[in-house]
C-alpha cells in the first residue's frame, strides 16, 4: 500500500508549508468526525524538511469514503481552511 501524498496545503501559517506544499513526513488527519490536520502547528518560523513531501500518516475520520482501517486510500489530498480551520480538503463522506 502507497501511503497518500499532501498533494497541496493551502494553509500557509503553518511551520510545515514551504510553497504551498505540507514539507513534513507525514501528518495526521481528523479527531473522529472533523477532518481537520491534527499536525497543523501555527508558526512564522518555518519547519521541516524542505525535501519531504508529506504523505497521510494516519486518517481518523472514519465517515470518510477514502478511509480504510484508518488510511488514507485516496491518491492524494488538499489541505486547507474550512471555517478558520486547516481540514482535509479531499474529505468526502461515505
Amino acid at each position: 500500500m502507497e501511503m497518500a501524498k499532501v498533494i497541496k496545503c493551502e494553509v500557509a501559517d503553518c511551520v510545515y508549508n514551504m510553497d504551498n506544499c505540507c514539507r513534513t513526513m507525514a501528518v495526521t488527519i481528523g479527531d473522529g468526525n472533523n477532518p481537520m490536520c491534527d499536525t497543523f502547528c501555527h508558526s512564522t518560523i518555518k519547519g521541516g524538511d524542505s525535501a519531504s513531501l508529506a504523505g497521510v500518516g494516519a486518517c481518523k475520520v472514519s465517515a470518510c469514503k477514502y478511509n480504510q482501517k484508518f488510511e488514507c486510500q485516496s491518491p492524494g489530498i488538499s489541505v486547507g481552511y474550512c471555517e478558520q480551520e486547516p481540514d482535509c480538503l479531499t474529505f468526502e463522506s461515505k
